[in-house]
């Protein structure tokens, strides 16, 4: 059984400027300090949440641990826990490589622009002067889808996960549930009301010929044309990874379009 116990080495200057390097080259460049091996950073960009690392006792410094205390990242991060985190974060985790930390703070980074509630913050913040004018709702309109096509390539990494495509101009920002069929801004700038999509599949899954299944997989209308058919077929084997929130919102979309999952 693997051990991912939190065994530290106290970092000493070799290691720390390590540590620092990993932070400050994905996103944490302000650093606040360091106790009983860990060392503390913070986003100067006004993305929310703390990271903490450390070292191992390994001679190449594995393995390499990240605290977080961003209850909406943990939720959403895939990767080995160990224990204990320090403090008062909420866990911990364990990486064999310098690599793999440095893709694992590179992640928390753009989770923490995406989840759970950023993109609400942030639209408030640039929407805060309008009032309700006619252009002005307009206004606000754009400045919403905006911030949630920023956040559903940060929560995506940039790439549409049917397909692989990473041109951004070729992606699209697809709500789940539409605008204007949303009950709030909360659910408008939610990530889990959104995927990130080629055109083609945009498109598809806009007008309700498409849909998603609570596993991942796509869900062919019966209305689509044999070559269009074909087309979406490319990717058949290939399924989402979803959060319980994307079913939520899915299953609405399913049921608006009369989409079985029997």
């Amino acid at each position: 059984m693997k051990d991912t116990s939190c065994r530290l080495r106290h970092p000493g200057l070799v290691w720390s400027s390590e540590l620092k390097e990993a932070a400050y080259y994905n996103g944490y460049r302000g650093e606040y300090g360091e106790a009983d091996g860990w060392l503390f950073f913070r986003s100067q960009e006004g993305v929310p949440g703390e990271i903490a690392l450390a070292v191992g006792s390994g001679e190449d410094g594995a393995p390499w641990f990240l605290a977080l205390d961003h209850p909406g990242v943990v939720a959403e991060l895939e990767a080995d826990r160990a224990e204990p985190p320090p403090g008062r974060f909420a866990a911990a985790y364990a990486f064999a490589t310098r690599a793999d930390l440095h893709g694992a703070i590179n992640r928390v980074f753009h989770l923490a622009r995406s989840v759970p509630d950023y993109p609400l913050k942030s639209f408030e913040e640039a929407a805060a002067h309008l009032g309700d004018t006619e252009a002005e709702r307009l206004m606000r309109q754009r400045i919403g889808q905006d911030r949630f096509r920023a956040a559903l390539l940060d929560y995506w990494n940039a790439t549409c996960p049917m397909t692989g495509v990473t041109e951004t101009l070729l992606l699209r920002a697809s709500h789940i549930v539409p605008w204007a069929e949303c009950v709030s801004d909360a659910q408008r700038l939610n990530v889990h009301n959104g995927l990130l999509l080629a055109a083609h599949w945009d498109a598809a899954f806009d007008a309700g010929l498409i849909s998603f299944d609570d596993s991942g997989r796509a869900l062919l209308s019966e209305a689509l044309s044999e070559p269009a058919r074909t087309m979406l077929s490319n990717c058949e084997g290939v399924t989402l990874e979803l959060h319980d929130g994307h079913r939520e919102h899915l299953r609405w979309h399913r049921n608006h379009y009369g989409f079985s999952t029997e």
